[in-house]
């Protein structure tokens, strides 16, 4: 008998019927190929429909080719869409979920460097600064588009998917018409809230005469967070409006634009934001519209939240993107008791949208294996058909027990030792920083996993050489990096990274922090101390802060600095401390300029490789090379499954980095 909150019950959505309430809504993948969905795609799917999941649906399919802007994105502008489609749909159908077409077109975000037309939007308004001005649609070009949509939606409804989904949200063209801060316009598509609403009426319309046996599902924002935009009230009035005459099956309450302001960062908000920071949004749109049924999505993090969400009728079905890529089976594990361990989602942007942001197929920090289902069951085949070794993994940081972990999945009987006292390595330390917490759990969760395989854990143990000549057959380096010191002057009362966050009370009123990384640190740093009541300065060299940030985080972060004592200084290099000043100057014209009453300077730098010690196979991670958690990951995993050697395993790992 299902319960309240029940989430495995079978659920009816108007004319879409589903084995349960579980959705793994749109995101892009960059996994496209010549415009059509690839075996890529179908493995990646296949996998989270055999995970449970109750509806998919596809990442946005643009509608006309001036939405397209990247090589690698989904288009249902032409026939051939159907095919590859097709296959999808059979793919996912044949693990027992449903499949729904989302069709968008981006609008004024589609202008970039790889396409030589204008990008097509509601007024000559880019969406940042340094974006290409869009040009205003002409209402023959809105007519086009709106064509456009009904022919897409004819082609996905040959290809068998059970449900359409107009994107209407995220600050894509039929928001930019929509949203009085992307629409200036005079004519009948600007204005007042139904002449701003007409081209999304039009395009609704398109569709559901195209194909009107089709479920349709319209995705929104909310809100857009954005200072003269769309907010909650004005939302509802304009769903008052479009559903008094358009029916619609499941209305999915998504929120933000596609501006450079926090806005966009709200859109795949990071570990900065708490769990279910938007729920008020579908909440809502239920209350105002209680016989339709409401999706919810954004920062729910596991199927507890989800969980919350159904049982205190804030929705009646709830998306999770991030948690499905990290976990495939997340529904299945729930729905199946499955207790052991598993390494959720940390929403840290590093795989999915860092990635994504450079135009490069997506992955995952805690699943190095999402994208690339097909290619790592290759090479796990291959190493559990090898021999089994003594493999020792140096270093219990991600990259060491990520090796430990795999290793043993392979079957071999692995040994790790750290010279710490517990595991984690950098992210444990990371992870002291309140925007870094949640990478606290991944360690937890990945120190239990490995715990959980039989691995022979020494902490506290150093690998001298008596270790290393113990007979094994072979050797996992992972020892991470060490700090880069910082200038020797003692002119700069500099403090080292570590003591400023261990001991952040010890910093003064007035902390100096030299960007020279362009990661979350000084951010998160700042954030601590700023906390604490300290003022911050962040000096960089640069002409950017944060550089390595992806625009889905960085936004946001800065808005939690903002109006906290907080101030920057670009392009600008430490030159000497005078009577109390942090004297810094321009790169280019030596031009001289003095921040005043600094009580501390703490350099953030890159760290460097660690010395290696000759007797080993395979080194990884920061010890190879300073970088990321998604790298330390990544090769981690690969390094245990392959440590055996065989021609099999080196096939199968050799396919696999070609597909990187």
């Amino acid at each position: 008998m299902a319960t309240p909150g029940d989430l495995h019950e079978p659920v009816r959505a108007g004319r879409l019927e589903l084995r349960n309430r579980i959705v793994m809504p749109a995101h892009t993948t960059n996994f496209a190929v010549d415009g059509g969905f690839s075996a890529r795609h179908r493995a990646y799917h296949r996998a989270r429909a055999a995970g449970g999941a109750g509806l998919i649906i596809t990442e946005g399919m643009r509608v006309h080719a001036t939405s397209l802007g990247r090589t690698n994105t989904v288009s249902a502008a032409e026939d051939g869409i159907a095919a590859s489609l097709g296959q999808l749909v059979e793919t996912v159908h044949g693990e027992g979920a449903k499949l729904a077409a989302q069709l968008l077109h981006v609008g004024r975000q589609a202008g970039s460097h790889l396409v030589l037309t204008a990008p097509w939007g509601a007024s000559p308004i880019p969406w940042s600064p340094t974006a290409a001005v869009p040009h205003q649609m002409t209402t023959e070009e809105i007519a086009t588009v709106v064509a456009a949509f009904g022919a897409a939606a004819t082609r996905v409804a040959a290809a068998g998917v059970d449900a359409v989904e107009v994107h209407l949200g995220h600050g894509h063209l039929l928001q930019q018409f929509l949203s009085p801060a992307s629409n200036h316009r005079t004519d009948d598509y600007g204005g007042t809230l139904p002449n701003r609403l007409r081209f999304a009426r039009e395009a609704l319309d398109a569709v559901t005469t195209a194909a009107p046996d089709l479920p349709v599902i319209l995705r929104i924002s909310g809100d857009e967070f954005l200072p003269g935009g769309l907010d909650l009230g004005q939302m509802l009035e304009a769903m008052r409006v479009l559903l008094a005459d358009h029916a619609v099956d499941l209305l999915h309450v998504s929120h933000s634009a596609y501006v450079a302001t926090a806005s966009v960062a709200t859109q795949m908000a990071d570990m900065s934001f708490p769990p279910l920071p938007f729920r008020h949004l579908p909440k809502a749109f239920k209350k105002e519209f209680p016989g339709l049924a409401v999706l919810a999505v954004g920062r729910v993090d596991d199927l507890d939240n989800a969980r919350a969400l159904v049982a205190d009728g804030d929705a009646d079905l709830v998306a999770l993107a991030r948690p499905h890529i990290a976990v495939p089976d997340l529904v299945a594990r729930d729905r199946d008791g499955d207790t052991t361990p598993v390494r959720e989602c940390i929403a840290c942007n590093q795989g999915c949208a860092g990635r994504l942001e450079l135009g490069l197929p997506i992955s995952c920090v805690v699943n190095p294996e999402a994208g690339l289902e097909r290619e790592w069951a290759a090479l796990r085949t291959a190493a559990q058909a090898g021999p089994d070794l003594r493999v020792l993994v140096v270093g219990g940081g991600p990259a060491g027990m990520e090796a430990a972990l795999s290793a043993a999945s392979a079957g071999h009987r692995v040994t790790l030792v750290e010279a710490e006292r517990e595991l984690g390595g950098a992210l444990r330390f990371a992870a002291r920083l309140p925007m870094r917490a949640r990478f606290g759990q991944y360690v937890d969760q990945l120190a239990v996993s490995v715990r959980h395989a039989g691995v022979e854990i020494r902490l506290g143990t150093r690998a001298d050489a008596a270790l290393l000549a113990g007979g094994w057959d072979h050797v996992v380096v992972a020892t991470g990096a060490r700090d880069t010191a910082a200038p020797a002057d003692s002119a700069f009362p500099a403090i080292p990274l570590r003591q400023a966050v261990a001991a952040p009370e010890s910093t003064g009123a007035h902390v100096v922090l030299v960007d020279e990384d362009g990661t979350t640190t000084a951010l998160a740093l700042a954030d601590l101390l700023l906390s604490l009541g300290r003022r911050v300065t962040l000096v960089t060299d640069r002409a950017a802060l944060s550089w390595r940030v992806p625009v889905y985080s960085r936004p946001a972060l800065l808005d939690r600095l903002r109006d906290r004592g907080f101030g920057a200084v670009l392009m600008r290099t430490p030159v000497r401390m005078s009577d109390g000043a942090f004297v810094c100057a321009d790169p280019l014209s030596r031009q001289e300029q003095r921040i005043a009453d600094v009580t501390t300077v703490v350099f953030v730098r890159t760290p460097a490789a660690a010395a290696v010690h000759a007797d080993c196979d395979t080194v990884v991670g920061d010890a190879y090379a300073p970088r990321t958690a998604l790298e330390a990951a990544f090769e981690g995993r690969l390094a245990g499954l392959a440590a055996a050697r065989t021609a099999e395993v080196r096939a199968a790992q050799t396919a696999l980095r070609g597909r990187l």
